[in-house]
Formats: C-alpha cells, structure tokens, sequence
C-alpha cells in the first residue's frame, strides 16, 4: 500500500472516529480500512490504534503519526494545487459534496460534461443528507441550502433557491384530521431527516414564523431516513406529511396528486434562507480545479434558473387557492 494512501486512511479514520464511520466516508468497508490500517502499523514496526469494539484510541506512537502525517498531507496537498496553478490546467482529486437530492436534481445530467471539458480533474462526490466538515474532511466544494455561520469559507450564491412545501396525499389528508395551524402538525406523522443529537428516536425540529417570531415543532412519524427521494415516496404513497423544497414535488402539485399545507406559514427543518450556495475554503490562491468547477455550477444552475421561476410562481399560485375549493376527491 502507497504510504500517502496510508496516511489519509489513518488520518480519516482518527477524525471519525471509528473505522466503520471513515470507511463511509471513504467508499470502504469496515474489514477493508482495518486490513488497511493493520498494513500501515506493520510497515512502520508500531502499534498506531489501540481498537476495542466499543472505541478507538491513538497509541503514544499514533499520536506523534497522526500529528506528522497531517502535515506531510497538507504540504503535498499543497505542492500538488501549486503546481496545478503555476501551470494553470486544472488538475488533481476534486472532493465536492452535497445532498442526494441536489446531485440528482442538478448535477446527474451536466457532469459528464464538466468531466469531458476537463480530463485532467478525478471527481469525488459524496451524496448524503448529512453536513459534514469541509476543512476536516478535506472537502474543496460544498452545495449547500443556506449560507454557513463560518468566517473560514468562502461562499458563492448558485440560486435563489425555493421556499420548503409542506404537504400530503388526498388519501391521508381524508383520513386524518384537518390541519389549521402550524400546531396541529404535532397530532400528524410527519416524515422527516434524522437529525444529529435527536436522542429519542422518531422526533425532528421544523419550525415556522408568525407574528410573534420563530417558533420551534418537535414533530415525529413513522418515518425517519436520510433519504428525500424515500420520503417523497412515502408522502405520495399517503403514509404521512412530508417538508421539501418545491422543486422536488412541483409536478405532483400541479398534477393534483399532492395538496399544499399550511401555505400562509414560512417552515423548514433547518434555515429559512433557502439560497444554494458553494462553499469552499479560503486559501491564499483558489487552485484552478476549483475555480473551474465553481464556474460550472454557476453555469448550471443559471440554466435551471427559468425552470425553478415558473415552479415558484406556480407554487404561488396553489397557495392562493382557497382551501374549500381544492377537489379532494382525485
């Protein structure tokens, strides 16, 4: 195993904290990051983990690895973008993450030709609904719902985005009961991300503004996967009430196959900015493969930007309907 390999193996798995956790990260298997691990203490003749199934603990020796291997990485990390920019052909690992429902939507289509433009450029894109660290996981591009509250990234505004919908299929809505406010939300299975610290299992915070300010829903249901797509499918299938961007349910609404809760109301489950922005991390010199991919985005969601205007304004038009006269029948 290349000793560079090594090294960004054992400093993930350090940062996560557990080897099944950097094995995801990675794209790998709990076995395989061990037997990964196992070879680097073999080739450096010490024990660098102490593992037991519970934790992970850094050895005297692992501790002086760990703090020398971070920065060898960062220096050949480094030299790497420094040569990419000194020759200006963007080149070397991209490391982009995102939400599954983000990638799917707007980059599954416009990838391959970004990967054509630039042949030199190895994309990783990691798809979770989860945020992750950009400086520790060592990630040059995040697209992201919401501005981060961190003064070490930069950002780049990608679209205006589109308010959160709640609703639900005619068939639970028929069956459960009516929904008035914001409140009755907790009486009703709502369908929801895991989030992180949610210690009783089943429960997530939406929130809505009124009058009075921003106020707090500790909804729950039935279900709970860090899948949109799964949740969307739930919701239309009528096991409950589901809380997405507009433009992963646009069609179904101007179908009827969905009705629009709560219009009146603001909610979402994280920020009420619902801006996508690329955040990246503030180097003295932007190597040129970042650049390049930020240009990309731009150029993508700028091409997307009619379509998601005509959602809104259509979604804009449903929350003008009034409610009586919405066919519940479909």
């Amino acid at each position: 195993m290349d000793s560079t390999e090594g090294m960004r193996i054992f400093t993930r798995v350090v940062r996560a904290g557990s080897l099944s956790a950097a094995g995801r990260a990675m794209g790998l298997s709990s076995a395989s990051v061990s037997r990964k691990i196992s070879a680097l203490e073999e080739s450096t003749g010490a024990r660098l983990l102490n593992r037991t199934s519970r934790k992970l603990a850094l050895t005297q020796v692992g501790e002086l690895y760990y703090e020398k291997a971070c920065q060898i990485l960062d220096h050949i990390d480094a030299l790497s973008d420094a040569i990419s920019a000194h020759h200006g052909t963007p080149a070397g690992l991209l490391s982009v993450h995102t939400r599954v429902s983000i990638g799917s939507e707007f980059l599954t289509d416009a990838l391959p030709g970004f990967l054509k433009r630039y042949p030199n450029i190895k994309l990783r894109l990691w798809l979770t609904e989860e945020p992750r660290d950009i400086l520790d996981s060592k990630i040059d591009v995040s697209i992201r719902i919401g501005v981060p509250d961190d003064p070490s990234l930069m950002i780049r505004r990608l679209s205006p985005g589109m308010e959160r919908v709640l609703f639900a299929s005619a068939a639970y809505l028929r069956d459960h009961p009516p929904i008035r406010h914001p409140q009755d939300l907790l009486l009703h299975n709502c369908l929801s991300i895991p989030q992180e610290g949610d210690m009783e299992g089943g429960q997530a915070s939406w929130f809505y503004r009124d009058a009075s300010g921003v106020r707090e829903l500790r909804v729950s249901g039935s279900l709970q996967v860090n899948d949109v797509p799964m949740i969307r499918k739930a919701a239309l299938e009528g096991v409950g009430i589901a809380l997405l961007p507009i433009w992963l349910v646009s069609e179904e609404l101007s179908m009827g196959r969905i009705k629009r809760i709560l219009p009146e109301y603001e909610l979402t489950p994280t920020s009420f900015d619902a801006s996508v922005y690329a955040v990246f991390p503030r180097t003295p010199q932007m190597p040129p493969k970042v650049r390049v991919f930020l240009d990309f985005l731009v150029e993508t969601f700028s091409k997307r930007a009619p379509d998601l205007a005509r959602m809104a304004r259509e979604a804009r038009n449903d929350a003008r309907v009034p409610t009586d006269e919405v066919d519940m029948t479909f």
